[in-house]
């Protein structure tokens, strides 16, 4: 398998990635007939030579010279049909001057049987059969000669028996054989094209089932942010951020389905960071479970004394989604019976005002996970690590690594000796400070710079056009954005857009993409145009549900300044908003 591996790699074009299959298997298999007739022509001129026929043995080699010269010429320009086609018409050429040069040689005339086969495969059935019959024909003709012709080949009868009989035999056999490869070649390209078709079905109902579900969790994850910020108790609090924490799980299993490894980056890039009590937070995160799953599983929470009083700065809807993640992944996979998961937190080192905590979640029991058919490597202490991959399609354990890699960490699966399993991750955390990241981020200019205007204050004076056709969106969004921007007016589709952009002066829009009438790309379009004849430019920020892969590039090819997807935080888009103007 080796050597026909490499002799296929040979004959194959360089650059294999640029063409079809279909295409590359025509290459293939012209080299390969080119290969064949060289190495015939060499081996039959060789033995000409030798025997005394000097003239057709060197005629044989001089024209094997062209027919594998021609492997790497079509290797570099894909002419496959004109090499194929030269080919056959030059070891045509030479057989019938051999032919007709040598009336005593019988051998020559056998060979000619397989001209059906060569023609037949390289130029089809019905172009091959052509050249079948019309070299046939003059053959015959040859053979009809009046005896006076001295280059009128004489052969027995039973010889011309048998080469008509191979003759038909091969070309019979080759039709046959052509026929059923191109009827499975149709067959394979029918079944690619509707399995395209399947697959191009499939994205589009994956599309707008992401789309119908970005839409509301966007305003239940808006709602969520705006009520989390009044004044609640610690349990109102919890709640609140197991609400979000659950929307956020949605959406990473919106992406997971699709299939997307960077759906919306910016909203992984910038995390929430507040100050929040871990105690408390994965507490919460604990007594979701309790309530649910109470006859089957108990838990425990261990944490240091000086860690559970101790404020820290983080995103705690991020961290309760890991652990909700785990507990979930464990539930899934846990077999038979009670079990125990025990919640471990303790500080594994400080560095500056920089705490790393380590965070253990461990079983008192086996869990049921695939092994691969392989046994994990064992290191010391009986513990053996394990991959992502055992845990077959776990989209929880997928979200979770994810999260903890964008909180700082990384996600490690062991199991101890007892097969019990491990969950370990340690992530860095400040002491909680006054003014969280956004916060700082719109804080007013340092009072010793006169005359300066705070950012914020800039940004409230703004002009904004919302482009959104569901008004319980552009409710939401507006009174998500009233506490930073107070000009703030709407536009129901893209060419109630278009109007109030001919009639308004505006600082920045936010285009919805899918609406009815004119839509986000095309109105988008259409302002660019009318810019370029008052060489002026307004920022357009996409704001979409549309999230599948290629999106973004959409909307930044449409003319869009930059995009964001559905669901997303405030405070992202607010300094996105911030950038532009």
């Amino acid at each position: 398998m080796g050597s026909i591996n490499k002799l296929i790699n040979y004959l194959s074009p360089v650059f294999t990635e640029k063409y079809e299959e279909k295409v590359i298997t025509s290459i293939v298999f012209t080299n390969l007939l080119s290969l064949a007739g060289s190495l015939f022509l060499i081996i039959f001129g060789i033995i000409s030579i030798s025997i005394g026929k000097s003239i057709h043995g060197i005629l044989l080699l001089l024209a094997s010279i062209p027919v594998i010269g021609s492997i790497p010429y079509v290797k570099k320009t894909q002419k496959h049909t004109i090499a194929a086609r030269f080919n056959l018409a030059l070891i045509i050429v030479v057989l019938f001057s051999i032919f007709a040069s040598d009336h005593t040689d019988g051998s020559v005339i056998l060979w000619f049987a397989a001209i059906p086969v060569l023609s037949v495969f390289i130029l089809g059935n019905r172009k091959g059969s052509i050249i079948s019959f019309t070299f046939l024909l003059i053959t015959v003709i040859f053979l009809l000669l009046p005896e006076q012709y001295t280059f009128r080949p004489v052969f027995s009868t039973m010889l011309l028996l048998r080469f008509f009989g191979l003759y038909v035999a091969l070309y019979i056999t080759a039709t046959i054989v052509e026929y059923y490869r191109i009827s499975n070649l149709r067959s394979i390209e029918l079944q690619l094209l509707e399995a395209k078709n399947e697959t191009k079905l499939k994205e589009s109902f994956i599309s707008k089932l992401s789309h119908q579900i970005r839409t509301p969790l966007s305003n239940i994850m808006l709602v969520g942010h705006m009520v989390n910020k009044v004044n609640l108790t610690e349990e109102q609090r919890d709640m609140m951020e197991t609400i979000i924490a659950s929307a956020n799980n949605l959406v990473n299993t919106i992406e997971n389905i699709a299939e997307i490894a960077e759906v919306d980056i910016e909203s992984k890039k910038n995390l929430q960071k507040t100050g929040f009590n871990l105690f408390n937070t994965l507490n919460s995160a604990i007594k979701l479970f309790t309530v649910q799953k109470e006859p089957v599983v108990d838990f425990s929470l261990s944490m240091e004394d000086n860690l559970k009083e101790q404020e820290l700065e983080g995103d705690p809807v991020r961290l309760k989604q890991v652990f909700l993640n785990l507990i979930e992944t464990i539930l899934k996979n846990k077999r038979p019976g009670k079990i125990k998961i025990s919640v471990i937190a303790d500080i594994q080192g400080k560095i500056s005002d920089i705490t790393e905590i380590r965070f253990e979640i461990k079983t008192n029991k086996p869990i049921n996970v695939n092994s691969g058919g392989k046994e994990a490597r064992r290191v010391s202490g009986g513990i053996t690590p394990q991959s992502y991959t055992n845990f077959i399609n776990n989209i929880d354990l997928n979200i979770a690594r994810k999260i903890i890699v964008q909180l700082g960490g990384k996600l490690h699966i062991l199991q101890t000796q007892e097969k019990n399993q491990v969950f370990l991750f340690t992530l860095p955390f400040k002491s909680a400070a006054p003014l969280t990241l956004d916060s700082k981020k719109l804080q007013p200019g340092k009072p010793d710079e006169p005359g300066s205007a705070s950012r914020s204050e800039k940004l409230k004076n703004i002009n904004l056009l919302l482009v959104e056709d569901n008004t319980i969106n552009q409710k939401i969004v507006v009174l998500s954005l009233n506490k930073y921007i107070s000009n703030i007016d709407v536009a129901n589709n893209g060419k109630e857009a278009l109007d109030k952009f001919g009639t308004s002066k505006y600082d920045i829009i936010l285009m919805d993409v899918q609406m009815p009438i004119i839509d986000g790309f095309v109105a988008t379009k259409k302002i660019r145009e009318i810019e370029a004849t008052t060489n002026s430019h307004t920022p357009i920020i996409a704001i979409t549900a549309n999230a599948l892969h290629g999106d973004r590039e959409k909307c930044i090819a449409s003319g869009m300044d930059d995009y964001i997807s559905k669901p997303f935080q405030v405070e992202i888009l607010v300094e996105k908003i911030n950038n532009l103007v």
